[in-house]
């Protein structure tokens, strides 16, 4: 069982089907190596969705907390960011906790349809180039069947 594929449930009763609550709660406090401060499964799964929330909108409040400021103040404002207390005794303890939360809830599951998508336009470009066409996709709301009628021959 994977943390990633547990973050993936939409509702509590599909949460349920990845395991048991300790196996799960347990799985997610060792990855993160903190605890989630949570009792059942209604408080597991608010705190999962709340946390994938919290930590995609501020990654970037998270990774700058370690300036100009002490390792108090710093577990303190991380803490508050979280709503899960953080304790750690080290500034090398705090930033490996703070990047495990960062990698478990923000990092996403490489999707091929959504990054052919992203680089379809490009490609062409770029393919058409060894054919000789210079194809000009300055307007990014060209779809790539507009610009095949244009080149075609």
């Amino acid at each position: 069982m994977k943390v990633s594929e547990v973050l993936k449930a939409s509702t509590l009763n599909e949460l349920r089907t990845y395991g048991s609550y300790f196996e799960l709660k347990n799985s997610f406090e060792k990855e993160l190596n903190n605890k989630l401060e949570v009792k059942g499964w209604d408080s597991f799964f608010a705190k999962i969705k709340s946390l994938i929330t919290i930590v995609s909108s501020n990654k970037e409040a998270l990774e700058s907390v370690y300036n100009n400021k002490n390792l108090e103040e710093s577990k303190k404002e991380i803490s508050s960011i979280l709503t899960v207390k953080v304790k750690a005794k080290s500034w090398s303890e705090l930033k490996q906790k703070v990047d495990a939360f960062i990698f478990v809830f923000c990092s996403s599951a490489f999707d091929p349809y959504s990054h052919y998508e992203r680089t379809k336009l490009k490609k062409f470009k770029d393919s058409s180039k060894l054919e000789g066409i210079d194809v000009d996709i300055s307007d990014e709301q060209s779809s790539l069947e507009s610009v095949l009628e244009k080149y075609r021959r």
